[in-house]
């Protein structure tokens, strides 16, 4: 993406000028109706208007009609003939309608994955609408991929369709509505398996003057849990079934990180907070925060510190369901490891602690290589309230009181937009129900607590 000068005529950056003309060229697909408000804005910049001035609103509707995301290249040309006018050519390269794409999906664990393929429409009707189907797979075992040997496996399963488009042809504001179907298997963890049709609407947009991401959300959802085990304990047992989950929801992200992946200075944040009641038998006041700080300390050592929170508060005379509660997933040991157990199964936390701080150093011969030596320490926690007399101040007390917590060295590395990490790990505190999972530890994946 460029813009440039006629050369025609010298001019003087300070000189005043008026857009006469604005035009599009290189467009087969894209409608008048979304480059309009575009054009509309250069056209009413006052007469008189400082040449450079001109020159840096045309680069910035540039910059806004490529985050659009429908256009490969867009250049723009400042055509002037010597007196006061201005013209403005915008040259764009289409993408592709359509294509198909396919991806592999890992979470934070050395146990699960799962692939994802699907089709992808761009600028359907002209206005920078995204139409998307996808279908993804997934398995999940009771041992790490790499070992060999038995293992017993879960499998999941999902299809989702997606719609987006920006408003007003900005693409820093986004509404999109999302319908999907999933099958979703956690009988190694919890004895059950879950079927879940939901719609989602989202209204997405950007705060440029602090950088950061919101999104509103409503989503309806029908679960179906299934029993799926030979020995399902009684909190699993007592909300099988069917419920209807109606939420709002309203998350914020700011993330100023200089590398999503293997970052060595900046900080991310993310909270959102969730209202379900409308409609529906489920009714609650859901919390997440989600942070990470990173500190460089030259010669290409940094430190990194995460902190994970969350609450989940039922309203009325209900209690939280086990497909509502927060799940763990800490260096050290075994998905959903941490937290409430009724038996052999993971039944989720209604409060939720975690934090970690690790210290990356250079490694010989890879020091401008986007690999790194890891040493961390992490703990954890989850518990869950009295169902008869939910008591808060006792429910965090218990919290703090018996942390889960390992230390471990490994490598960290980060590939295309994935991160990579083999730690050697060391439990050094656990309760009597949390399942570790000492020695080595692989995880591929994005967030890492």
């Amino acid at each position: 993406m460029f813009w440039t000068f006629d050369r025609k005529h010298v001019v003087d950056l300070g000189a005043p000028k008026t857009v006469s003309v604005v035009q599009f060229d290189g467009v087969t697909r894209t409608s008048a109706t979304l480059l309009q408000p575009h054009s509309d804005a250069l056209l009413s910049l006052p007469h008189g208007t400082p040449f450079a001035d001109i020159a840096q609103n045309a680069h910035e509707t540039a910059m806004r009609l490529h985050a659009l995301g429908i256009f490969q290249t867009v250049d723009v040309q400042l055509d002037t003939d010597g007196d006061e006018r201005v013209a403005l050519v915008f040259t764009v390269v289409e993408k592709p309608v359509s294509h198909g794409f396919n991806k592999t999906i890992f979470r934070s664990v050395d146990n699960a994955m799962a692939m994802a393929s699907g089709i992808r429409y761009l600028n359907a009707m002209g206005t920078a609408e995204t139409i998307e189907a996808s279908y993804k797979y997934g398995v999940d075992t009771d041992v790490p991929l790499y070992e060999n040997g038995a293992f017993t496996s879960q499998l999941s399963s999902g299809f989702q369709a997606l719609f987006s488009k920006p408003v007003n042809g900005n693409a820093d504001h986004v509404v999109s509505l999302l319908a999907s179907r999933e099958n979703v298997n956690v009988r190694l963890q919890s004895s059950y398996a879950q079927q879940v049709t939901g719609l989602k609407a989202m209204y997405k947009f950007i705060d440029n003057l602090v950088g950061a991401k919101h999104e509103v959300a409503y989503n309806a959802s029908w679960r179906r849990l299934i029993g799926a085990g030979k020995s399902i304990s009684q909190t699993v047992a007592n909300d099988l079934g069917e419920s209807f989950k109606s939420a709002i929801s309203f998350a914020t992200t700011v993330d100023t990180r200089d590398d999503i992946g293997l970052p060595t200075s900046g900080h991310y944040l993310k909270t959102l907070i969730e209202g379900a009641g409308l409609g529906g038998d489920i009714r609650h006041v859901k919390t997440n925060v989600d942070a990470q700080m990173n500190f460089p300390l030259g010669h290409g050592f940094s430190v990194a510190s995460t902190l994970k929170s969350g609450v989940l508060w039922s309203l009325g005379a209900g209690k939280s369901r086990v497909n509502d509660r927060f799940a763990s997933s800490i260096r050290g040991f075994t998905q959903n490891g941490v937290g409430p157990k009724d038996g052999n199964d993971f039944v989720g936390g209604d409060l939720l602690a975690s934090v970690g701080i690790s210290l990356y150093t250079p490694l010989p011969l890879l020091e401008n290589k986007p690999i790194k030596g890891h040493f961390f320490a992490n703990a954890g926690n989850m518990v869950k309230y009295n169902s008869i007399k939910p008591d808060f101040n006792a429910s965090t007390r218990q919290l703090f009181s018996s942390v889960s917590s390992a230390v471990g060295v490994g490598i960290a590395a980060h590939f295309s937009y994935l991160r990579f990490e083999l730690n050697y790990c060391l439990p050094v505190s656990l309760s009597a129900t949390d399942r570790v999972r000492p020695g080595l530890q692989f995880g591929l994946g994005l967030n890492f607590e």
